[in-house]
């Protein structure tokens, strides 16, 4: 019983996460339409703490160092420049690959800096088999 209550909190808590974005995102982009900022750097801004978010939920254990936490925040930077030079040069065609490559060099750049592999090609909500070989599927 205490599994199947935690599993609906966890859900109402994953709902509830997404309504918070969904509202501080359009919140954003009336906030710049108020004060007249180009909606483009609401986006550039969104798109790098979605960059950062990620970087944080794959390396967990290494933003406990201030090194690592200035390597990312470095990177944000970079990702920002290389978002705005891409789409002021090239347009949206070759931004996709662009961030896909920047995102490559990013994870070997730990790799070489930190000694840190790139995560797995496991989605974090995916289960380990190792996990689930103990576990008794029987209530």
């Amino acid at each position: 019983m205490q599994r199947q209550r935690s599993r609906i909190l966890d859900m109402f808590y994953l709902v509830g996460a997404a309504v918070l974005l969904c509202v501080l995102g359009v919140g954003a982009f009336i906030v710049a339409e108020i004060y007249h900022i180009n909606p483009l750097w609401i986006m550039i801004s969104l798109i790098s703490v979605g960059f950062f978010a990620g970087a944080r939920e794959d390396y967990r254990k290494e933003f406990r160092s201030a090194r690592f936490v200035a390597f990312v925040g470095g990177w944000v930077v970079i990702n920002v420049i290389v978002f705005i030079a891409l789409l002021g040069l090239f347009g949206w065609l070759w931004l996709i690959p662009a961030l896909l490559l920047e995102q490559f060099l990013f994870y070997m750049t730990a790799y070489w800096f930190f000694d840190v592999h790139p995560p797995s090609k496991r989605w974090p909500f995916q289960r380990s088999e190792s996990s689930d070989r103990g576990r008794n599927d029987s209530p």
